[in-house]
């Protein structure tokens, strides 16, 4: 690494910055995603599955997911699931899965908006050649990861790793999420700093020795528990990036 902002880092040990993608890189409007989501999945299987049936077996197989504890990936396990709860073969779930993420899920641009502020951290770091990593919940396919960083405004090149359904086998919040990750990025916990905006989700990073920083309006405070918050300013500061008023 070179320049200002990678000496700051290097000096604390850190080589990666792990971000968590809705809310943090990009805003995500909740309320019409929790509309409109539904009614994207049920018609990506309306002509083989009722809509009903459908999502009630989408939300089973999600919840199983979550609290994955085998070998398969998040991605594997959901369809299956979603194969034995619906009485489909599991190709054809699986067809039709990916054909929800690939074309059914950009029917959801609208709920997803850049973050100028985020978009300008990530380049900061990227033109100092800092390593980033997008620590999203890994539940859905790549391509609806790499979809929503278009989105944002980010080429989805610009990060090193980028966690999805079929590359990981446990989920947020778990610890094993963060040690899997932590694995397959091939670092030890001193090493990265994560960066989110749920403390649910993101917060439990801390546990394994991680620095957390949460997205936070209210103002900026350091917790003994490993984790600070505070708003774009402070992070910018965190993070050792430029002059954080340039950010408020």
């Amino acid at each position: 690494m070179t320049g200002p902002l990678a000496a700051s880092l290097h000096d604390r040990g850190v080589t990666t910055v792990l971000w968590d993608l809705d809310g943090t890189l990009i805003k995500l409007r909740q309320r019409t995603f929790r509309v409109l989501m539904p009614l994207v999945a049920a018609a990506a299987f309306r002509d083989v599955v009722p809509p009903v049936r459908f999502l009630r077996a989408l939300d089973g197989a999600l919840d199983r997911v979550r609290v994955n504890e085998s070998e398969e990936t998040n991605h594997d396990q959901l369809v299956r699931m979603l194969a034995e709860t619906t009485g489909l073969d599991r190709a054809t779930a699986d067809a039709r899965f990916r054909a929800l993420a690939g074309t059914g899920f950009p029917r959801l641009r609208r709920c997803f908006q850049p973050l100028p502020h985020a978009q300008a951290l990530v380049a900061e770091l990227a033109n100092a050649g800092v390593r980033q990593v997008v620590a999203t919940n890994p539940l859905w396919p790549l391509i609806t990861v790499t979809d929503r960083l278009r989105w944002g405004g980010y080429d989805p090149g610009t990060f090193a790793h980028i966690t999805s359904g079929e590359s990981m086998r446990r989920a947020k919040p778990r610890l094993d999420f963060y040690r899997e990750l932590l694995d397959q990025v091939r670092i030890d916990a001193g090493e990265c700093v994560m960066v989110g905006n749920d403390a649910v989700k993101d917060a439990p990073a801390a546990q394994l020795g991680i620095p957390v920083f949460l997205l936070d309006d209210r103002g900026d405070t350091a917790g003994p528990d490993g984790v600070t918050r505070g708003d774009w300013a402070a992070l910018a500061a965190w993070l050792g990036v430029g002059a954080p008023c340039s950010l408020s």
